[in-house]
């Protein structure tokens, strides 16, 4: 077989929906291309993008009827070539979904040359049924203590949250413009006590229409559920149609899922890296 490669691009890409979601959006950081046999049958696509400094696929699929021949290999290739040729020497890292009863991405990551895949979280998706038959985020607190709109406060204030966010607790803004654009303004509140942050959220608004909580800080466990309930009833009214996607990424987000959610579809998610 035959294999060659073809740049998806916003006036062809109808042309490769079958392997291409609608949902993901091209731009300038991100690349789409697609692999085509010698009779022109489409055969699978890749995406990829730039992101802090690294490069994420973070789409990758094959036609079934072809798997196990070599197509997402090559796929990954192109990735790979396109990074080498741009001169950069940054890695390339794939983020995906492991199911129980489907053990075929995870086996095609591992089988790649250079390769290194972990477990790294747990993902919950969690829809507006499950926000709904929450008890924990529909109790009255009154724990008398103000929740403030994160971008109300200067811009130097902000930054520096930021910044002892990223030394402290992993989480790391690289492009503050591109970051604030993806947020909903709304839905990023906080918490202070004697002027101190004890209870953080930030939340942005995905492609496919769904919302993402990027983030959650919390040092005080009353004002954080108390930060939750105000954000889920200003989200069941700006975005009442909107899933959730919250990634766990430790034993205390984990548990604090859980709690929350406790209907909430839950996934695995493997991190790859070339």
């Amino acid at each position: 077989m035959e294999l060659s490669c073809v740049l998806i691009e916003d006036d062809n890409r109808g042309y490769f929906e079958s392997v291409f979601s609608n949902v993901i959006e091209l731009s300038d950081k991100r690349v789409a291309v697609a692999a085509v046999d010698e009779n022109d049958f489409i055969l699978g696509a890749v995406s990829y993008q730039s992101v802090g400094f690294e490069y994420v696929i973070d789409w990758l699929y094959v036609e079934p009827k072809v798997r196990r021949q070599g197509v997402g290999t090559f796929l990954v290739d192109q990735v790979l070539r396109a990074v080498v040729q741009s001169g950069e020497i940054l890695p390339v890292t794939a983020s995906f979904e492991f199911k129980e009863d489907d053990q075929l991405l995870h086996t095609f990551f591992l089988s790649c040359k250079h390769m290194t895949t972990s477990y790294s979280h747990e993902r919950f998706y969690v829809s507006s049924g499950d926000i709904k038959s929450s008890d924990s985020l529909h109790k009255s607190l009154k724990t008398g203590h103000s929740i403030v709109q994160f971008f109300d406060r200067p811009e130097s204030e902000q930054k520096k949250i930021l910044n002892m966010l990223s030394r402290t607790q992993a989480y790391t803004v690289l492009d503050y413009d591109k970051w604030k654009e993806e947020c909903v303004p709304e839905l990023c509140q906080c918490v202070y006590v004697n002027n101190n942050l004890v209870d953080l959220i930030f939340m942005r608004k995905l492609s496919n229409g769904n919302l993402d909580l990027m983030y959650l800080y919390g040092k005080y466990p009353r004002g954080l559920i108390e930060l939750l309930n105000t954000t889920v009833a200003r989200m069941e009214t700006l975005f009442p149609k909107a899933n959730l996607i919250f990634d766990a990424m430790n034993e205390e987000s984990d548990q604090l899922a859980r709690h929350l959610f406790p209907r909430a579809k839950r996934a695995k998610v493997f991190e790859a890296e070339f």
